[in-house]
């Protein structure tokens, strides 16, 4: 059985959903409301490590972290 390397997609559209997904992980697991139900998709987290690293570097450091921060106070994950 050959197993072949797939490169990380890096799509667009399916990236800004998945990182709109890790962000609201994140928001959740910091909050830890046992009232309001889970928007979040675990599994999805997986996915964003692997098929966008580009977009998921900026989560490797404390600036892009902060920055991440900033740009959810601002509203734009709920635009995406």
């Amino acid at each position: 059985m050959d197993i072949l390397y797939k490169p990380p997609m890096n799509q667009e559209v399916e990236c800004k959903m998945l990182e709109k997904n890790y962000v609201t992980c994140l928001h959740e697991k910091s909050v830890k409301d046992v009232d309001v139900p889970m928007k979040c998709n675990v599994e999805r987290v997986l996915w964003f490590n692997v098929d966008c690293p580009t977009r998921y570097e900026r989560f490797t450091t404390p600036e892009g972290l902060k920055s991440v921060y900033a740009d959810w106070q601002k509203g734009i994950y709920e635009e995406a």
